[in-house]
C-alpha cells in the first residue's frame, strides 16, 4: 500500500507552484507575446507538414504560410488598432451617454410600474468593472497587433525547428519517467484543440461582423476581433464579447436594436458552442467544467487576457504533468472531469 505524502512535501510543491506563478506574473509582457507565438506555430504545424508533403522545400513552404498568415492581418489589422485607439479616446464620452441611456430605460420600467432605483442599477455595474475589463481588452487587442510581425518572425524561426524540437521532445520523453506514447498524446490533443478552436472562432468572428455591420453598430471590426479571440475563453467569454456592441447599439438605435443584437449573439453562441464545437471536439478536454472556470481566472491574474484565451491548453499541460507522478496523480484526477460522465477508461491517462 502507497505511504502518504508527508504534510511537508505538499507544502514544499504548494510554494513552489506559487512562487512559479508569481515569476510568470511579472514576466507577463514577455511570455504573452510568446505564447501566443507558439499558438500560431501549433495551428500552422500541420499545414507546413502538408506543403512539404507535397515536395515544396520547406523555406517556400514557411513562407507561403508566413505570407497567407500575414495576408488577412494586414488587411484587417489597421482597422482593428484604429477602432481599438479610437474606442479607448471616446470611453469617457460612450461611459456618459451610457448612463444617459440607461437613466432612460430605468424611467421606462419605472412608467410601465416596476420599481427599478438607477442608483442601485449603476452600483451594480461599477462593482462587476465590465466597462474596465473591455477598456483592457480592447487596449491589449491593440498592442497585440502593433506586435504582430515580431509574432509572426518568432513564429517562423518556430516552424524552422519544429522538425528538431519533435524529435528533441521525443528524446526527453524517452529518457524521462513520462511516457512516450502519453507525452505525444497530449501534444496532439493540445494541437487539435488550438485547430479545432481557430476554426470555429473564425466562424464566430465573421458571423458577428456580418451582424455588427447589417445593424450599423460602430467599431465592428474590433468586436469581431475580440469575438474571435474571446471565444478561446470557456464560460464567459462570449458574454464579455457581446457586453460592448449592445451597450453601443442601445447608446445609438435604441433598446429594440439592443435587443435584437444581443439576440443574435445568444444564436451564435448557442450555434457555435453548443453545436458544432461539441460535435467536432470528441470526447472533450478532459477537465471539470469547474476548473475550466477557475483556471480562467488563475490565468487571467498571471499573463491578463492572454492567459485567459490560452487557459484550457495550460491547464491541460499541467495536468498532464501532475498526472505523470504517483505524488501529485490526486491533483490530476480533481481536474479532470472524472464523475461528471460515466467511467469507461482511466480519466487521467
Amino acid at each position: 500500500m502507497q505511504k502518504a505524502w508527508p504534510i511537508n512535501q505538499f507544502f514544499i510543491l504548494l510554494t513552489s507552484v506559487s512562487i512559479l506563478f508569481v515569476i510568470m506574473k511579472y514576466a507577463a509582457g514577455v511570455l504573452a507575446p510568446f505564447l501566443i507565438s507558439v499558438s500560431f506555430a501549433i495551428v500552422l504545424s500541420p499545414l507546413l507538414t502538408k506543403l512539404q508533403e507535397r515536395h515544396i522545400p520547406k523555406i517556400v513552404s514557411l513562407i507561403i504560410l508566413i505570407i497567407l498568415s500575414a495576408i488577412p492581418i494586414i488587411m484587417f489589422g489597421g482597422y482593428i488598432v484604429t477602432e481599438a485607439q479610437e474606442f479607448a479616446a471616446n470611453f469617457q464620452s460612450l461611459s456618459a451617454q451610457f448612463d444617459k441611456a440607461v437613466g432612460k430605460f430605468v424611467l421606462t420600467l419605472q412608467n410601465m410600474g416596476l420599481s427599478v432605483n438607477q442608483t442601485d442599477i449603476e452600483a451594480m455595474l461599477a462593482k462587476s468593472n465590465m466597462s474596465g475589463l473591455v477598456k483592457n481588452l480592447a487596449s491589449q487587442t491593440s498592442a497585440q497587433f502593433s506586435n504582430i510581425f515580431l509574432i509572426l518572425f518568432t513564429v517562423g524561426f518556430m516552424l524552422m525547428e519544429s522538425q528538431y524540437m519533435h524529435t528533441k521532445v521525443q528524446k526527453i520523453l524517452s529518457k524521462s519517467k513520462i511516457s512516450l506514447e502519453d507525452g505525444m498524446q497530449i501534444i496532439s490533443k493540445i494541437n487539435t484543440y488550438f485547430i479545432i478552436k481557430v476554426k470555429t472562432s473564425l466562424v464566430t468572428a465573421v458571423w458577428v461582423l456580418a451582424v455588427l455591420w447589417f445593424y450599423d453598430i460602430h467599431y465592428f471590426y474590433l468586436w469581431a476581433a475580440l469575438a474571435f479571440f474571446l471565444n478561446f475563453i470557456p464560460v464567459v467569454g462570449s458574454i464579455i464579447a457581446a457586453v460592448p456592441p449592445v451597450i453601443l447599439a442601445m447608446i445609438d438605435h435604441g433598446m429594440i436594436t439592443a435587443l435584437w443584437v444581443a439576440l443574435w449573439y445568444v444564436t451564435i453562441n448557442m450555434a457555435i458552442g453548443n453545436i458544432l464545437e461539441p460535435r467536432i471536439m470528441g470526447k472533450g478536454l478532459g477537465l471539470s467544467a469547474l476548473i475550466i472556470f477557475l483556471s480562467m481566472t488563475l490565468w487571467g491574474w498571471v499573463l491578463g487576457p492572454t492567459g485567459m484565451i490560452l487557459s484550457v491548453p495550460l491547464t491541460m499541460a499541467m495536468q498532464f504533468l501532475f498526472a505523470q507522478y504517483k505524488e501529485t496523480e490526486w491533483i490530476a484526477l480533481m481536474l479532470s472531469d472524472y464523475g461528471e460522465k460515466p467511467v469507461k477508461e482511466n480519466p487521467i491517462r
